[in-house]
């Protein structure tokens, strides 16, 4: 009873203050139904919502027709999901929730606060404002968080061809990941230009163009960037002699990579990365020999925990 009178009047209170706005919600389709939706049913008691279960790859690029004026937008799923929904946002004044309920949840991590459990994240959302934060384009389409070329996107590309190990943590199962594939990782090999000026040509372990702080399940390999300063942040790792993986696991770990001498550190607003391989971009896999990248600020609204 006293949730219901707290929900009430927060429903109340936004609506004085002429901020309350439709509430849609878009899921991953989980088969018929979805596990989250008696979540979603408790907690919107006495909300103006919508659900929407995603059937296909894009499908919210459909769904999101139907809503011209702004709506709030919860984004069920991991960081591949809320990819698609991105594509369906950006630039516009619709705005987004992440929800953490996939496998790594990196974006979520950051902006939230840490791992948190999806129910609680969208009790607390519903008092949460919305901010604008940049958006990196990356050819034709946007990602939020993080792009890689090395290891660290073949990693990616196939985290779900990797059996997960029984009571290893998310993290923990990436750093086997790591150690299994480097034994047959082929170095890929990048020229990276900005303002017609090399940064980096050779090959690479990893190579991360970031506008977040994690990827990889937890790994924060960009501490120092940030969502709304303009600016890309790329890491980029030299070839290593494979024996000598684990003592650059450590420093990820520690988040001290950027004090080795092999790496590599730039903010840019904009570059160009010339490889023939592919690369990963919030979970989406994409290949191409040409990726050229460009900041967009302020072009989305996120409301999330975390002050940006």
């Amino acid at each position: 009873m006293l949730f219901e009178k707290r929900e009430l009047l927060s429903l109340f209170l936004c609506t004085r203050k002429g901020r309350y706005m439709k509430h849609v919600f878009l899921l991953k389709s989980e088969g018929t139904t979805h596990s989250f939706l008696p979540t979603i049913h408790q907690i919107m008691k006495g909300y103006d919502y919508d659900i929407h279960i995603s059937q296909y790859p894009n499908h919210v690029l459909k769904i999101m027709k139907n809503y011209p004026t702004p709506v709030r937008v919860y984004v069920v799923g991991g960081d591949g999901f809320m990819n698609q929904v991105v594509q369906a946002l950006v630039h516009t004044k619709h705005e987004m929730v992440v929800i953490p309920y996939g496998t790594g949840n990196d974006f979520s991590r950051y902006i939230n606060n840490g791992v948190r459990k999806p129910e609680d994240v969208l009790r607390d959302s519903l008092q949460w404002k919305a901010q604008r934060i940049d958006t990196v384009k990356m050819n034709d389409i946007y990602y939020v968080n993080s792009g890689c070329f090395g290891i660290d996107a073949a990693i990616a590309n196939h985290v779900h061809d990797v059996v997960n190990v029984p009571f290893v943590p998310e993290s923990k199962s990436y750093i086997l990941s790591i150690i299994r594939n480097i034994k047959t990782y082929d170095f890929n090999y990048v020229t990276i230009k900005s303002e017609n000026h090399i940064l980096y040509e050779g090959r690479v372990t990893l190579c991360a163009i970031n506008n977040g702080h994690y990827y990889g399940g937890g790994f924060e390999i960009t501490p120092q960037a940030s969502l709304t300063d303009g600016y890309l942040d790329m890491v980029i790792l030299e070839k290593i002699h494979k024996f000598n993986a684990p003592y650059y696991i450590r420093h990820i770990l520690t988040r001290t990579l950027s004090q080795i001498k092999k790496t590599h550190t730039y903010k840019v607003q904009a570059c160009d990365v010339y490889c023939h391989c592919s690369g990963n971009f919030d979970g989406e896999e994409i290949l191409s020999d040409h990726y050229h990248f460009e900041i967009n600020a302020g072009s989305l609204s996120l409301v999330c925990q975390r002050v940006l």
